[in-house]
């Protein structure tokens, strides 16, 4: 009992740390990416739990951006994304979750926007 106190004082003392997931792109409030936003409002989440600080399964980052991703056909990016997380830390079951929200987007080459009918290009003279 006093070592399984005393380890319980060690984790609440020290913390642990958790890898989540690597994201592989370019980040930041400045950068550009040509993309078409395709749908607003993308979500995808992936938990993980642990029974007695045993891990059966750890959440993925890469988990939840593929989750929130497939809810919006032919997108391969997010935009505008945040990432969260949550946690319910019992000691007997533990549970973390990851979630991402975002505009779901593709990529595009050239943006090309329609014109009303009859309008013709118009160069300069």
């Amino acid at each position: 009992m006093r070592s399984a106190l005393a380890s319980a004082c060690a984790v609440a003392a020290f913390g642990c740390s958790t890898r989540l997931g690597t994201v592989v792109g370019v980040l930041g409030p400045e950068t550009y990416v040509p993309a078409m936003v395709l749908a607003t409002g993308a979500v995808g989440e992936d938990c993980g739990t642990s029974v007695l600080f045993v891990s059966l399964h750890q959440p993925a980052l890469e988990t939840a951006i593929t989750r929130a991703l497939a809810t919006v056909p032919e997108a391969t990016l997010l935009t505008d994304t945040t990432v969260d997380t949550r946690r319910l830390v019992t000691g007997v079951y533990n549970r973390t979750c990851v979630r991402v929200h975002g505009s779901a987007a593709k990529l595009v080459s050239t943006l090309v926007l329609p014109a009303p009918a009859g309008h013709a290009h118009h160069g300069t003279h």
